[in-house]
């Protein structure tokens, strides 16, 4: 009987030794990558510490510490995959990524395209993840050239979106406009692409053609300012003053914390020979950080101050 129990608790202990190895505690830390990233952390370390070139324990570890904001500690594992296994080019996107949210854009930008050389094939997505990584570089050039690279591949609303930015931060308003069109038959009835459609046309004097858009946009979502502000920033123009003073007055009311809004409404005011009001405006401007107009004081309203007593 004894040498039973001896022989069982030696078989038991080889089990148990069996089963405490690199792809054992792998797998529990697979396992629990979606419940509990930190305890599947420490079940990859483990298994790391089982085997210290077990690239994969490395990747993993690497996305759970990615997960949980540590991204320090996910791009020492994804360089460490990577050092393990040369073939893991995924980590370089994912090390790219963590950089981005450390703000370490030039960083980044040079492990995105470490993955890019390592990659037969280049997706319309690495295109895109590589453009907005030049555009946060300063590279608008050559982050139009990887948005249309990007569009070569496959038209999405998104791209088109980010090339419309692009072209639109670069006053080529006619490309934009093309673009903002296309948006608009993938997805008519998002209000934001009206208002930038409006934007567009406003820049390009098409006065008539802007307001059709702000208020289609106003259409389809009634309570947003920019909307107000841009719709009165063109009447503004067209010199309907009295219809812009509405305009600055529902854009205020929407979000009253944003200056520019006030200082406008002032212009337009003093344009009514309301100078009192002005001056209050462009008083609360100030106040707001909102300072394009704030010389008017002293050249409006002091002297009416002035003139007054």
């Amino acid at each position: 009987m004894r040498l039973l129990i001896v022989i069982f608790l030696f078989t038991t202990s080889r089990h148990l030794y069996a089963q405490e190895t690199a792809p054992f505690y792998f797998n529990k830390g697979f396992n629990y990558l979606i419940v509990d990233k930190q305890e599947s952390i420490n079940y990859f370390s483990q298994s790391i510490a089982k085997d210290p070139n077990f690239s994969l324990a490395y990747y993993y570890r690497g996305l759970a510490n990615y997960k949980l904001g540590k991204y320090e500690h996910a791009i020492s594992d994804f360089e460490k995959a990577l050092a393990t296994d040369e073939n893991m080019t995924k980590c370089y996107i994912y090390i790219g990524f963590a950089q981005q949210q450390l703000n370490n854009n030039t960083k980044a930008l040079a492990s995105f395209e470490s993955y890019l050389q390592n990659q037969k094939q280049i997706s319309s997505s690495d295109h895109l993840v590589l453009a907005k990584s030049k555009a946060a570089n300063g590279d608008d050039e050559g982050a139009l050239i990887e948005y249309q690279l990007a569009l070569d591949e496959t038209t999405s609303e998104e791209q088109l979106y980010h090339l419309f930015l692009a072209m639109y931060d670069e006053n080529n308003f006619l490309e934009a406009s093309k673009l903002i069109n296309q948006i608009i038959q993938i997805n008519p009835s998002f209000y934001g692409y009206y208002l930038h459609k409006g934007k567009v046309e406003l820049n390009a004097k098409k006065y008539d053609s802007a307001l059709k858009n702000f208020n289609f946009a106003l259409g389809l979502n009634p309570d947003v300012a920019d909307t107000y502000f841009m719709k009165a920033n063109t009447l503004d123009t067209l010199q309907r003053l009295d219809e812009a003073l509405i305009n600055y007055s529902s854009a205020i009311q929407l979000n009253p914390t944003d200056g520019s809004y006030y200082s406008k409404r002032g212009n337009t005011k003093m344009a009514l020979g309301n100078r009192n009001g002005a001056c209050l405006d462009w008083t609360i401007a100030g106040e707001l950080g909102y300072y394009a107009d704030f010389d008017k004081i002293k050249t409006v309203c002091e002297k009416t101050i002035i003139k007054n007593k």
